[in-house]
């Protein structure tokens, strides 16, 4: 016993002793990243963007295509959550790019680790009367990029798609004027009326967003005097408190020098434990999200030299750089001109710098530029290049989630645009890299995607909000609410004691029924009005249920073409995650039309028709809108890396696919595709077999019990007869 103890001690001082030897080895690569503005609690942003990364990191290591086997991939070694210093780390094994089938490939081991820069806790914070008073002043500015940002994305690319578009159809069909002018007058009319209908949703987009920002004004200096009332302070403080955290940060960064150095010391420590992890072969990458984007940018190129710590790439996304600039000095002229200062600190030892940036992320508000103009330059790259010498990082415009006010959170579900290139670059040079083919298809059908959910989302406020207004709708959901009234009343009638009864409590519902004065005229049918309570109620729970539909249907469309990366033709799946969305806008036309038709009794006839044909070729429009919208593309860095590269090409989809490299990569994937399902028959069929070959024994086993059993009973009888 003694021995065996001493063996498994042996073996555990072993283990201990591997993992401090794997520990103690330098890692490849190590990223660091840096939250945004509000309060981050420990490992929040180490989490957020560690899954993701590393989850990216197994799929491509395993991708078949590329000569993967079960042996590459992801092994995670360590995951400190709640240490001093949170940190992941692990190791990713694939296939090394200088061996080709059939020859035995080698295998690649690339040691990762990720550490983050959590500076929220790193000041003390500002009252609420010092940040409401510099807030109302820094609102404006805010409300003015975002609605500048706002007239890019609804105004100016449908206007510069409808000026390219002619002017592309005559270069490309030369031979046929006749079918030119026409394609040329139907292509013109498509793009006007988007740009009449983008135009008008920028007004009306404008003028809330102006409205909130004259009632925040009005409010936001009373907000301190009203906390002395003791019902208002009940009512308001959790919210209040919340804004406080989120805008506090931003202030304190910009009015307050001594607190904002405080945050760069933060980034700075974590560099400086990037250093000693990576040792003296590895790189850094920093990785920061709108205010970390600043403050990691401005310790970067401002007051450190990235060579020291072995930076050699910064990825920021969300980026608010341009709108938080630096700390404020009195006295001092507040200029900053970050791409400047990222051209002459990294001149000897060059830094590539990504930017990603969502197209309705109002807080970046579009490319990194020391001036307007280059700013808008290298915006309009993004989707019609034209000859441009302006400096800036790499720029990649992202399709979020293709709703204002919503884009700014959630890049870390981004996995083509925005976590795809974040993990190949953590894997380094001997990574296999991408092919531009692929890479296209992936990006545009990614927007179209995005755009499809945005449309769906719009279609269902549509039929949220018209549908509890018809009578036959209405008549349905109080059969509905009647039917689960009765339900629960006749469940808790069940219980000893209890009065309550089915009929009765249908008499609750009752109130979601308009006055019987306003009822329909009951020789029409057995129809109904809802009470503006009831249409309330009924819109909330139908755009929960659409919107429940949508995101089911967005999750299936998205594995399709991120995790098994649309093994079919791009137009077949194109086709078949068209018909969801037809689905919608054909229901939110139908809802408006029948809407028009009930309400509208006082029009004429002709208005009624001319109101629902209106409604349908904007249905047709909306519908085929995210097929030919021009798809943003990556424009290339202009500074220490990349500084004499190329502005993109604008590219047609058809044509990419039809190129023999996607191709060759589309056969391949349903090569492996084909033979990944075999596997899973052949599986299947062993493992069938092997539970029939255990049925068989068990059943064999039985019967020879049974048969020893009845011997064993013979025997019995014998002995009794005998005696």
């Amino acid at each position: 016993m003694r021995m065996a103890t001493n063996r498994r001690r042996t073996r555990r001082t072993q283990r201990w002793g591997d993992w401090l030897a794997e520990r103690a080895k330098p890692y490849d690569t190590v990223l660091v990243l840096v939250h945004g503005m509000g309060a981050a609690y420990r490992s929040q942003i180490l989490l957020e963007w560690a899954e993701p990364l590393l989850q990216r990191m197994d799929w491509l290591a395993r991708d078949r295509v590329i000569g993967a086997n079960g042996d590459h991939g992801v092994t995670i070694h360590n995951s400190d959550l709640v240490g001093d210093l949170p940190i992941i780390t692990a190791t990713v094994r694939f296939p090394g790019p200088e061996s080709t089938p059939p020859k035995e490939r080698s295998t690649i081991e690339h040691r990762v680790a990720i550490i983050e820069a959590r500076w929220s806790e790193s000041f003390v914070p500002m009252t609420r009367a010092q940040v409401f008073q510099w807030a109302i002043g820094f609102l404006w500015h805010a409300i003015l990029r975002m609605l500048t940002q706002f007239w890019g994305t609804m105004v100016l690319v449908p206007w510069y798609t409808m000026t390219n578009h002619p002017r592309n159809i005559w270069q490309k069909w030369p031979k046929f004027a006749p079918i030119r002018i026409i394609a040329i007058v139907l292509v013109f009319t498509v793009d006007l009326a988007r740009l009449l209908l983008a135009f008008t949703a920028f007004v009306v987009t404008s003028a809330v967003v102006i409205a909130l920002g004259l009632i925040a004004s009005v409010v936001l200096p009373l907000l301190s005097p009203l906390l002395l009332i003791p019902w208002f302070k009940n009512v308001a403080q959790k919210v209040i408190d919340g804004v406080v955290e989120s805008i506090g940060d931003v202030a304190a960064w910009k009015e307050r020098p001594v607190r904002a150095t405080a945050m760069r010391l933060v980034v700075r420590s974590a560099l400086e434990q990037a250093k000693r992890l990576v040792g003296d072969h590895g790189d850094v990458h920093v990785f920061a999200h709108s205010q970390g984007a600043a403050v990691a940018t401005y310790a970067l190129f401002e007051e450190l030299t990235p060579s020291d710590y072995r930076v050699t790439r910064l990825t920021t996304v969300g980026a608010a750089v341009v709108l938080l600039g630096r700390d404020k000095w009195r006295g001092r002229p507040d200029v900053y001109t970050p791409v400047s200062n990222w051209l002459d600190k990294t001149q000897d030892a060059p830094v590539a710098w990504a930017n990603h940036w969502g197209i309705w992320d109002p807080f970046s508000a579009g490319p990194i530029a020391d001036t307007n103009y280059g700013a808008r330059a290298r915006w309009r790259n993004a989707y019609f290049p034209v000859p441009d010498d302006s400096m800036g990082p790499e720029e990649h415009a992202v399709h979020n989630t293709s709703q204002p006010f919503t884009d700014h959170s959630v890049y870390y579900k981004n996995i083509v645009q925005v976590v795809d290139p974040t993990a190949r670059s953590l894997l380094g040079a001997r990574f296999p890299a991408s092919k531009p083919s692929v890479e296209y298809v992936e990006n545009r059908l990614a927007v179209v995607d995005q755009k499809s959910n945005g449309v769906n989302m719009l279609a269902a406020v549509a039929m949220a909000a018209t549908l509890p207004g018809l009578p036959l709708t209405a008549s349905w959901l109080i059969w509905i609410y009647e039917g689960i009234a009765w339900l629960v009343g006749t469940l808790l009638g069940i219980i000893p004691g209890s009065t309550v009864t089915g009929e009765s409590a249908k008499q609750h519902v009752q109130f979601l029924l308009a006055d019987p004065s306003k009822q329909p005229d009951p020789m029409d049918g057995p129809q109904l009005l809802l009470s503006p309570w009831g249409w309330v109620l009924s819109s909330l729970l139908l755009l929960a249920f659409f919107i429940w539909i949508n995101q089911f249907v967005s999750r299936f469309s998205q594995r399709s073409r991120v995790w098994k990366r649309c093994p079919k033709s791009p137009f077949a799946w194109l086709a078949l995650w068209s018909i969801p969305r037809a689905l919608f806008v054909t229901g939110a036309a139908w809802s408006l039309c029948a809407t028009v038709i009930v309400w509208a009794s006082s029009w004429q006839v002709q208005a009624v028709v001319w109101t629902c044909s209106g409604i349908a070729l904007i249905a047709i429009f909306v519908f085929i809108e995210p097929l030919i919208a021009p798809a943003p593309m990556v424009v290339p860095a202009r500074g220490p890396v990349g500084a004499e590269s190329a502005p993109p090409v604008a590219l047609r989809l058809k044509d990419v696919v039809s190129t023999a490299e996607f191709q060759s990569d589309l056969d391949d994937r349903k090569v492996f595709l084909a033979k990944d399902k075999a596997e899973l028959r052949a599986l299947k069929r062993k493992r069938g077999q092997w539970l029939s070959n255990i049925q068989q024994s068990r059943q064999l086993e039985l019967r020879r019990m049974a048969a020893e059993a009845k011997t064993n009973r013979g025997s019995v009888e014998q002995v009794r007869s005998s005696s």
